[in-house]
């Protein structure tokens, strides 16, 4: 796969020099990726044009000239996986993508996505960091409001605010209404009584005023 490069091969590789690509280079990636354990991370690697039918590869070592190779193309765009690393090659858009499933802590390290060729070949050095596995915390813990929530919330406030306004209003208006024509009209009937009966009276002969006298006649 890797050869000693020479200086003519580091020229027609387009500043791809022995274990590093330029953002120039025929393939290119980024250069540090992460994911969690258990999860999936996906890396994707893009070439140059005249690299679309060459075989692409993912492989793993510290130095690009012995790195293992975990899964490779066969020169077309059919998806190829080996245990849990897959690989696949658009090469209309000149990409090639790299999932790594079923994350592990030990999967952590140096990467490099490369082209095979003739002689060296062009590839890219990828750092992968592992995290370790989120833990799950109750979604009542975790859960904030959304701003759909908060509008909701809101709206029922504004529905509750005018319900007892209105409740309120028809209250005061049954209160008044009970007071000018039951309350009122009774309190002036039990006062034009209460006049009636304390009302002065006066004798048939315009005498002061007082009792009226009765005289019984004499046999």
């Amino acid at each position: 796969m890797n050869s000693v490069l020479g200086a003519g091969d580091q020229w027609s590789m387009g500043l791809c020099f022995p274990g590093c690509c330029t953002a120039q280079g025929p393939v290119t990636g980024p250069e540090e990726v992460s994911g969690y354990e258990q999860g999936f991370l996906t890396v994707q690697c893009r070439y140059n044009s005249g690299w679309n039918n060459y075989k692409k590869y993912w492989c793993r070592g510290a130095y690009w000239k012995s790195c293992k190779i975990l899964v490779e193309t066969d020169a077309s765009e059919q998806l190829e996986k080996k245990n849990h690393v897959s690989i696949k090659d658009d090469q209309t858009h000149r990409i090639f993508t790299v999932t790594m499933e079923d994350l592990r802590m030990s999967d952590a390290g140096i990467y490099w996505c490369g082209i095979t060729k003739s002689g060296t070949d062009p590839m890219f050095k990828v750092s992968v960091n592992i995290d370790p596995e989120l833990t799950t915390i109750p979604a009542i813990l975790t859960s904030t409001p959304t701003m759909e929530d908060i509008g909701m919330e809101n709206i029922i406030k504004e529905q509750e605010i005018q319900s007892s306004l209105f409740i309120w209003s028809l209250l005061s208006s049954l209160s008044f209404q009970l007071l000018v024509f039951v309350v009122f009209p009774l309190f002036l009937s039990m006062l034009s009584a209460v006049l009636w009966v304390n009302r002065p009276q006066r004798s048939s002969e315009g005498g002061e005023v007082g009792l009226v006298k009765t005289h019984s006649s004499v046999a």
